[in-house]
């Protein structure tokens, strides 16, 4: 099977309602808040060590049975510039958090030594039907 190391957007950053600790590498995340300062619309975001993903493209993934993940909830807001960068209001969709619970290469997901994401060539497809303009693919 074939595997990708992926990019996704990084349209913020961890907000300060983001419990982490930092004394493990990579960090470990026990609640996140993922702030939006600049969102293009993809429906996978990064802000190191941590995945959000649209609920569409949550359940995208669940109805795929993928393996190596596990979703749970994430408080996603609008950074206090975002609107005014946008020049428009913005309309945020819902957002999940992708937690990676599998090993890289050998499950759908699963994180790089350096907390990469990567997927295996089903997991891609299944995010492809979502919007992925922005993300980096590289084939490993």
């Amino acid at each position: 099977m074939n595997y990708y190391l992926l990019g996704p957007e990084v349209a913020g950053e961890l907000g300060d309602g983001t419990v982490m600790d930092t004394s493990v590498h990579p960090p470990a995340v026990s609640r996140l808040q993922y702030v939006i300062q600049d969102w293009l619309g993809d429906e996978i975001l990064e802000s190191t060590p941590c995945f959000v993903v649209t609920e569409h493209l949550a359940g995208l993934i669940e109805a795929a049975g993928l393996s190596g993940y596990r979703l749970a909830d994430a408080e996603v807001v609008l950074g206090e510039d975002a609107e005014e960068l946008a020049g428009e209001p913005i309309d945020l969709p819902k957002w999940r958090w992708l937690q990676l619970t599998g090993r890289a290469e050998s499950d759908d997901f699963g994180a790089s030594a350096n907390g990469s994401l990567v997927v295996s060539e089903r997991a891609l497809d299944t995010l492809r039907r979502g919007a992925l303009g922005n993300c980096d693919i590289e084939p490993l």
